[in-house]
């Protein structure tokens, strides 16, 4: 079992740059077999056919991508006088990861084959995304049975903090296509915890009334 299970990351492993440098309709099973080093019958043995090997591959990279938003979320601070100052960082957390480059190029590639395969987004936020959701969700629970929050729908509440904390990050970012002065984006995450938190704390947040760290207020509030 446990050779079965390391052939197929090996595939996985190396699918990943041949779909991701070639597209789905240009990378060859060929070229995935002789990269991982087995046979082209043992890649179908694994995964059945080209569509979901690029399923599965696109799945995991996602989940490998996310691996260290899972552990951000988990490190959330809950103590009373630690939590808002949690979120904020948090926040910024997330939004690195969403733009880091192996992000941006595998949501470009999502984007490219969703329309071939319109159950492709479904499927890698069942196993990426979704989780995230979850794991976010709970922590926020957490925070509004401690009386910190106010959440009815802790699924609800971490959708919308996510969305938050990313809605000016295609502006600022060109959709990833150009870097941007790092200060701005922090200050236009700080706007979309500060727009939560306007939400749903269950103390107003005045956080919006201080200047940041580099002495500049927070620009680029986030308008629900």
């Amino acid at each position: 079992m446990a050779g079965r299970a390391s052939k197929r990351e090996q595939i996985l492993a190396a699918a990943a740059p041949v779909f991701g440098r070639d597209g789905y309709e240009r990378a060859s099973i060929d070229a995935i077999a002789a990269a991982a080093g087995v046979s082209k019958p043992t890649v179908y043995s694994h995964f059945g056919s080209k569509e979901q090997l690029f399923r599965e591959s696109v799945a995991d990279s996602a989940e490998r991508l996310n691996a260290g938003s899972h552990v951000a979320i988990r490190r959330l601070d809950l103590a009373p006088d630690r939590w808002r100052d949690g979120l904020y960082a948090l926040g910024w957390e997330l939004t690195e990861c969403q733009r880091s480059d192996c992000n941006r190029h595998l949501s470009r590639l999502i984007s490219a084959e969703v329309g071939r395969d319109p159950g492709l987004f479904a499927w890698v936020w069942e196993r990426s995304g979704g989780p995230i959701t979850d794991t976010l969700a709970g922590r926020l629970a957490m925070l509004g049975n401690a009386g910190f929050l106010r959440v009815v729908n802790p699924q609800v509440a971490a959708r919308q903090f996510i969305a938050l904390i990313g809605a000016e990050l295609g502006e600022l970012t060109g959709l990833g296509s150009s870097d941007v002065d790092e200060q701005r984006l922090r200050a236009a995450v700080d706007a979309g915890v500060e727009t939560f938190l306007a939400a749903y704390a269950a103390e107003p947040d005045r956080r919006s009334d201080r200047p940041d760290a580099a002495g500049t207020n927070h620009i680029g509030a986030v308008i629900p």
